[in-house]
């Protein structure tokens, strides 16, 4: 019994040296990195390289490959928060249409290419889809880093990277099935999918039914709960769904994506999303790591032209087919080729896939370990594809001048988005918040230095003059949803609200105003709403008094309610005669 003590005590002492190793390990490589203004996920890489099974040897990729998965999962999950089932719809033209023609033919390209090497069907299909994913993790990773989120690039990688996670799912399942026969193959993925839509059955009605209730109840204030519980539920609901579709032989990463747009579409889904980000920052940054660790710089030596020749060609091919995918759907070149060198990396996927096939023996392992190797190699230049990506898409598409041509193309792909006229202080907070709700929206303002300053902070902004018909058509205002004008010049704001409402009457238009003196003639021109500067302002500081005099939040939210009401709801046609009857 003292024996057995003693070993638990070395074993939990010997673990406790590997993971503050680790944790110093990444933060000096991670730090050294990003002072070297180079990406953090080549950081982690690195890290992961040198601690790993083929590095010093102090943490192998088995003990923390639970843990990366789990960072892809909560990575998915976020992902799910950032979308709703109305987001999706209006992605679906790039989701389903360049995304599935982008997996087809990259498929195609590469498993062609694979089956002239190797003169085998099955291990050719499976190279050839395997490579077609991309890296979901280091490109959302890469975007953030560089802001671009809320860009074009942003939105059209992100549409093609849901519709190759939607493609995991069927490859997951028709990777063991491939040495067996063809009625075999053909009744398995009969029946996995039937496990696939009656697992997302469950996820969606049970999301449905108890999301709400569940979230409302740790929430409501007869219940005394801390924040704990909430990330608790989270955790819960993510990983729950996670397991759903992990025990009917589906991808982990598949369910937490569903439950991530079900939980989009209640109104917990920002205490939702702040519950797993510190989850998903470390898990991610252990799934990078656990990628670096695959790297046997030995084995990387000896095939080192093999891999650097395979790594090139998959980088030129799904590089130029991204690219001209992108131009027919009608984007700009510069928008193209920066999407087309974002995503031209193999993804985490394909270490699953390819290891899937290694142990059914649908490949042999040389192959497996060369193909792990070159997807490996393309995920490290990630980041240095895609500088070199932003930097050719500057010199295409010219943006220091940026005119209207440019503008229309960057907003082809809008839909129901929010158009803000003007980035001063104002229209900055504006912006900020509809970043905040994961809301897709484009600044317009005619000050060349401002637009260049928003610019380089990723604001998609463009310059141009947004009482000008020619900007608002630019603009794709026919199907955006509102318009706010920040800018002080009324002037401008008249001939603005009388433009947009010409042309484009559905459009909602918001505007500011110091006060509600000409409110009737804003109505008159096309204003939807008015914000009176000086009556906010006014009730603002009123509140903050009357919050220090005792006053409960809710009490107070009431007042600034009913001095609003009666301010803002007069009938437009008789404010005049109402502002002379109160003088």
């Amino acid at each position: 019994m003292e024996n057995l003590d003693a070993l638990h005590s070395a074993t939990d002492l010997g673990i406790l040296p590997s993971v503050l190793l680790l944790i110093c390990t990444a933060i000096v490589v991670v730090v050294t990195f990003k002072s070297l203004r180079l990406s953090p996920v080549l950081g982690y890489l690195v890290a992961g390289g040198l601690i790993g099974d083929h590095g010093f040897k102090i943490v192998t990729s088995n003990q923390v490959s639970f843990l990366a998965e789990c960072g892809v999962v909560f990575l998915l999950f976020a992902i799910g928060l950032e979308l709703s089932f109305e987001r999706l719809k209006t992605m679906r033209k790039y989701v389903f249409g360049l995304g599935s023609l982008q997996v087809i033919l990259t498929s195609l390209a590469v498993g062609l290419i694979s089956l002239y090497f190797l003169k085998d069907n099955s291990t050719a299909f499976i190279i050839g889809c395997g490579l077609a994913l991309s890296s979901t993790a280091i490109v959302l990773q890469v975007l953030e880093e560089n802001q671009h989120q809320n860009t074009q690039l942003g939105r059209i990688s992100l549409s093609i990277l849901i519709q190759q996670d939607f493609i995991v799912v069927p490859l997951l399942v028709i990777v063991p099935l491939l040495s067996q026969d063809s009625k075999s193959i053909a009744y398995a993925v009969m029946i996995s999918f039937s496990k696939a839509i009656v697992s997302l059955l469950v996820i969606f009605i049970c999301g449905r039914l108890f999301l709400r209730p569940i979230f409302r109840l740790i929430s409501s204030d007869s219940v005394q709960v801390n924040n704990e519980i909430f990330i608790a539920a989270t955790l819960l609901i993510c990983l729950s769904a996670a397991w759903t579709t992990e025990a009917l032989g589906l991808s982990m990463a598949l369910g937490a994506f569903i439950a991530g747009i079900l939980v989009a579409e209640t109104e917990f889904r920002l205490p939702a999303e702040d519950s797993i980000y510190p989850f998903k920052g470390l898990l991610l940054g252990l799934f990078f790591m656990s990628v670096g660790m695959q790297i046997n710089i030995i084995e990387m030596y000896k095939e080192l032209g093999s891999i650097l020749f395979f790594s090139f060609t998959l980088i030129f091919i799904k590089a130029l087919i991204i690219a001209g995918l992108c131009r027919l759907f009608g984007f700009s070149r510069g928008v193209a080729i920066s999407t087309g060198m974002l995503l031209s990396q193999g993804g985490e996927f394909a270490f699953i896939l390819f290891n899937l096939a290694m142990s059914n023996g649908v490949i042999s392992h040389k192959t497996g370990r060369i193909l792990l190797l070159v997807v490996t190699c393309s995920m490290a230049l990630t980041p240095l594809l895609a500088m070199l990506g932003n930097r050719l898409a500057d010199f295409f598409d010219n943006k220091k001048m940026k005119n209207l041509d440019i503008t229309a193309h960057n907003t082809a792909d809008l839909k129901n988005h929010v158009v803000i006229a003007g980035f001063g202080e104002v229209g900055a907070m504006a912006a900020k918040m509809m970043k905040f709700q994961n809301l897709n929206y484009i600044v317009v303002d005619i000050d060349r230095d401002v637009v260049q300053a928003g610019s380089d902070q990723g604001v998609p902004i463009f310059k141009g003059d947004v009482s000008q018909l020619e900007t608002l058509q630019a603009l794709s205002l026919e199907r955006a949803s509102v318009v706010i004008i920040t800018i002080r010049n009324m002037v401008t704001v008249k001939r603005a609200l009388s433009s947009i409402s010409a042309n484009f009457p559905n459009v909602n238009i918001v505007i500011r105003s110091p006060n509600l003196k000409n409110a009737n003639a804003l109505y008159k021109a096309g204003a939807h709403v008015i914000i009176p500067e000086h009556y906010e302002n006014g009730l603002q500081l009123g509140g903050a008094a009357l919050k220090h005099l005792g006053i409960s939040d809710y009490e107070v939210a009431r007042i600034k309610g009913q001095f609003r009401t009666n301010l803002y709801s007069i009938n437009k046609e008789n404010y005049e005669e109402y502002i002379l009857e109160k003088n």
